[in-house]
C-alpha cells in the first residue's frame, strides 16, 4: 500500500512539474522585471520543489549508490520516485561504513546548497536571487530539519532507522551532536533578521529601498504614529514579517484606537491571508469621523475585497455599492463587482460594469492596487489627520 501512495505521489509531481517548465517558458518574459510580486516569488518556490528539488534527490541517490562503491559495498535495489528514493546497501564491512553511506547524499545535497551563496555575492537578478535564496533554505531545512523530524513519525524513509539499528553509542552521540549543532546554526540563519534584509536588498531590491528610507524617517521622530505605520507595512512588503507584526504589536500597545493601527491591521492581514479580520481592520479604519469620500471608498473597497476572498459573494457586493456611493471612480470597487457578478455567472451585469468604468475612463489596470494603493491611503490618512488637528486647534482658540 505505501508503495502505491509514493508512485501516486511520483505522477502528481511529474505532472506538476511539466506544467511548471511550461509556465515557466510561457511567463519567461514577466519573470526578468526586477520589482517581482508575490505570485512570481509563490512560483519561485514552485520551480524549487517541483525542478531543483526532484534533480537533488537523484544527485542524493547517486551519491549513495557511488559511496557504497567505493566501500566495497553494493545496493541490492533501488528505486527513484522524484521526492523520494530507496537503496538497500549491502556488502559494507563495518557499521561506520554504513553511516557513510546512509548519510553521503544528505552530505553532497548541504555542500551544494551552500556552494551556491556565494553566487549571491554578485548580486544576480531578482528572480534568479530569489530562486538561488530560497534552493539553499530549502535543501538544508529538509535535510537539517524536515528529514530528522518526519523519521521519528516514521514518514522519513529508512535512513534513520537503519543508521539506528547499525551505530554504536559513540557514534550516534557523533551524527547526533553533528546534526544538532547544524540544525542549530540553520535556525539561527534563517532567523537572523541582518540576513533576512541583506537577502532582502537581493530578492526585492525595490522594496528593501523603500524600508531603508522608511526606517531613516522613523528613526527621526519614533514617536509618529504615521512614520511607525509606514515602517510596518515597509517591512511587510521586505519579506520580513515578524518586525512588521512586532511594529504593529507596539502600535497596538501604545496607541491602539488609532486609524493608523487599524490600518496596519488590515493591510498586515490581508497579506496574510487572514481576510475576516482584513475586512473587519479596513471597515474600522472607514469609520473614524474624519474618513469620507475617495479615502472611504478605497477602504470599504479594501474590505469588499477581503469579502470576495472569504467567498463571501453578497458581502462583497454590499461593499463594493457602499464604496461607490462615496467614490463613484472606484476601480477596485468596480472590479470586485465585475468578480462577484462572473463568479454568479451574470456575465452581462459584469460587462455593463466594465463599460461603465471604461465611460468614466477609468485604468483599468489594478496592478498594486489590490486591495488598495497603500503608500496613496496612507498618504490621505495622514494629510486628513493633520487637517482635522488643525481645525480642532482652530476651534479651542475661537
Amino acid at each position: 500500500m505505501n508503495a502505491i501512495y509514493l508512485w501516486i505521489t511520483t505522477a502528481v509531481t511529474a505532472a506538476v512539474a511539466v506544467n511548471t517548465l511550461l509556465r515557466l517558458w510561457r511567463d519567461r518574459d514577466r519573470l526578468w522585471r526586477d520589482d517581482l510580486r508575490d505570485e512570481d516569488r509563490a512560483f519561485a518556490w514552485r520551480i524549487v520543489i517541483f525542478l531543483i528539488f526532484p534533480i537533488l534527490t537523484l544527485v542524493d541517490l547517486r551519491s549513495t549508490l557511488v559511496v557504497c562503491q567505493w566501500l566495497g559495498g553494493f545496493v541490492k535495489s533501488w528505486s527513484y520516485g522524484l521526492f523520494w528514493y530507496h537503496a538497500e546497501p549491502c556488502g559494507l564491512s563495518s557499521g561506520g561504513a554504513l553511516i557513510a553511506v546512509l548519510f553521503a547524499g544528505a552530505f553532497v545535497q548541504g555542500a551544494l546548497a551552500l556552494s551556491l551563496v556565494p553566487s549571491l555575492l554578485f548580486r544576480p537578478h531578482p528572480f534568479l536571487a530569489t530562486i538561488i535564496g530560497y534552493t539553499v533554505v530549502f535543501i538544508l531545512g529538509v535535510n537539517l530539519v524536515g528529514d530528522p523530524l518526519l523519521s521519528l513519525t516514521g514518514l522519513g524513509g529508512s535512513r534513520w532507522e537503519l543508521f539506528l539499528a547499525a551505530a554504536s553509542p559513540s557514534q550516534r552521540v557523533c551524527v547526533f551532536g553533528v546534526y544538532g549543532l547544524s540544525s542549530l546554526l540553520y535556525l539561527l540563519a534563517v532567523s537572523n533578521q541582518r540576513l533576512r534584509l541583506w537577502f532582502a536588498m537581493l530578492a526585492r531590491p525595490l522594496a528593501a529601498e523603500d524600508l531603508r528610507g522608511a526606517l531613516i524617517q522613523w528613526r527621526s521622530d519614533p514617536d509618529n504614529p504615521y512614520l511607525a505605520c509606514r515602517l510596518g507595512i515597509a517591512y511587510e512588503r521586505a519579506g520580513l514579517r515578524r518586525q512588521a507584526k512586532s511594529r504593529l504589536k507596539k502600535l497596538q500597545t501604545a496607541i491602539p484606537r488609532s486609524i493608523y493601527t487599524s490600518f496596519l491591521e488590515a493591510v498586515l492581514s490581508y497579506r496574510r491571508r487572514d481576510y475576516k479580520r482584513a475586512r473587519q481592520a479596513f471597515l474600522i479604519t472607514s469609520d473614524y469621523p474624519y474618513v469620507d469620500g475617495a479615502l472611504k471608498a478605497s477602504l470599504l473597497a479594501a474590505a469588499g475585497c477581503a469579502a470576495f476572498a472569504e467567498a463571501d459573494l453578497q458581502g462583497a457586493l454590499n461593499l463594493s455599492e457602499r464604496a461607490l456611493e462615496f467614490d463613484d471612480a472606484s476601480l477596485v470597487a468596480r472590479m470586485v463587482k465585475v468578480d462577484v457578478f462572473l463568479r454568479m455567472g451574470k456575465k452581462e451585469q459584469a460587462g455593463d460594469e466594465i463599460l461603465c468604468a471604461i465611460r468614466r475612463g477609468l485604468d483599468l489596470d489594478i496592478e498594486d492596487k489590490i486591495p488598495l494603493d497603500t503608500e496613496r491611503t496612507l498618504l490621505k490618512i495622514s494629510r486628513l489627520q493633520a487637517a482635522e488637528r488643525k481645525s480642532l486647534h482652530a476651534l479651542s482658540r475661537l
